[in-house]
């Protein structure tokens, strides 16, 4: 891929940020795993299990208006915005004296925030890769934001081990928040000038957008994008199954605050050299044969979940969690994002919104049925469940890639 400097530098701003925002999501499990150890605070597993499907509604929610919002005011200044309302949400959460409605406030808005990082990170993306490059940048931007969640991991345990304090690491993290939101308002795109019609002067929009109605029932009729859906749908939940690690490596390994934060931190650093060696392997392949290799990958996924159902030993967690997140990061990563800048052309950022919907509601079901689930089988019966998932959505994604071979999209249908 050949890059000018000026592009270079562009798509170094948007990952920089964008991967110091999604960095935030991965802080906050470890405060939530140290909130319940604070006694003066008093809150539970299950208070944050009821924390984290409230987040995650936020989150759904996050995405569902976020898309809309990103189209009308660019990405870089979503950015902005983002980083903004992430540093707020830390610092109340700080401040906030125990399980109550600033701290449930707090949270979601953490959560509503983080929802739209990659829909303006890939709207950005969009915009300066628009003459060409953009499935290798895109690319680039998805690995920008797996190694940010695993820096979130490594820096948050870190400093929560020198910190001993959940307030004091968000306090901290705040100010990252704050600081990062500098780089993203110094690279803010230029407004799209206004055009006067050259009948009647009137002043009008450069680029006209579809209704969001009408291109909702575009998508309605669109069988592929269901499947693709469906697929991220399943695989969602995976992803944000840091949420959920800290936890677990707690609870069944009783281990420390520092190695908590090593082990998550695993958890989406394998997911970059997958995203990457699959953007390069996955366009020279046919159809049916990246379907086949997607669908590989995934049941290598869905077997290190069942791998860490049975509570492997200390020695095979990395191996096992490299699998699940590696095995998984090309079918979210490699296809959906370029599919649906192509598919999507001027209403990509409300579909890039969309697209994971399904899948936060999913996960905040999941999230809200741990605590029971954990009650009933423990961990175990857990993983299973996440592995079911992943299994359902590795069928999804092959039918899509079939379908695709069979009639590749080349124009968006929202090209006015």
């Amino acid at each position: 891929m050949t890059m000018t400097a000026e592009k270079q530098r562009s798509l170094l701003a948007i990952c920089s940020v964008a991967g110091t925002a999604f960095s935030f999501r991965s802080v906050v499990s470890l405060a939530l795993l140290d909130m319940t150890r604070d006694a003066a605070v008093n809150v539970d597993i299950a208070q944050v299990g009821r924390l984290n499907a409230t987040g995650q509604f936020a989150y759904a929610l996050g995405k569902l208006l976020g898309g809309a919002v990103v189209d009308a005011i660019g990405g870089m200044r979503s950015l902005f915005a983002i980083l903004l309302l992430l540093a707020g949400s830390f610092g109340s959460m700080a401040r906030a004296p125990g399980p109550g409605k600033a701290l449930v406030a707090s949270f979601a808005a953490s959560r509503f925030g983080t929802a739209a990082v990659w829909t303006a990170a890939a709207v950005s993306i969009k915009t300066v890769f628009s003459g060409g490059g953009q499935v290798q940048a895109l690319s680039i931007g998805q690995v920008a934001m797996r190694v940010g969640a695993s820096l979130g991991s490594l820096l948050g345990g870190l400093l929560l081990s020198r910190l001993k304090s959940w307030r004091r690491l968000l306090l901290t993290y705040a100010g990252v928040g704050a600081v990062t939101s500098l780089v993203a308002l110094g690279n803010c795109e230029p407004q799209q000038p206004a055009k006067s019609a050259p009948e009647t002067g009137a002043t009008e929009i450069q680029r006209d957008l579809t209704p969001i109605s009408s291109a909702l029932l575009v998508a309605a009729r669109t069988p592929k994008l269901w499947l693709l859906f469906s697929s991220t749908t399943m695989i969602t939940p995976t992803f944000d199954f840091v949420a959920l690690l800290p936890q677990f490596l707690n609870d069944v390994y009783g281990m420390k605050d520092a190695q908590i934060g090593s082990f998550s931190s695993v958890f989406p650093l394998a997911a970059p050299p997958a995203i990457l060696l699959a953007s390069m392997a996955l366009p020279s392949l046919s159809g049916k044969a990246r379907a086949m290799s997607l669908l590989a990958a995934q049941a290598l996924s869905a077997g290190g979940f069942l791998a860490l159902a049975a509570s492997p030993a200390p020695s095979m967690l990395v191996p096992t969690l490299t699998a699940i997140a590696g095995g998984c990061a090309p079918a979210l990563s490699c296809v959906p994002p370029d599919w649906i800048m192509r598919w999507g052309g001027p209403r990509a950022g409300l579909f890039a919104g969309l697209h994971d919907v399904p899948g936060n509601l999913l996960a905040m079901w999941l999230y809200a049925k741990v605590p029971q689930i954990l009650a009933k089988g423990g961990w175990a019966q857990v993983m299973r469940l996440y592995a079911l998932q992943v299994s359902l959505g590795a069928l999804c994604l092959a039918a899509f890639q079939w379908l695709e071979a069979a009639d590749p999209v080349t124009k968006s249908p929202f090209e006015l």
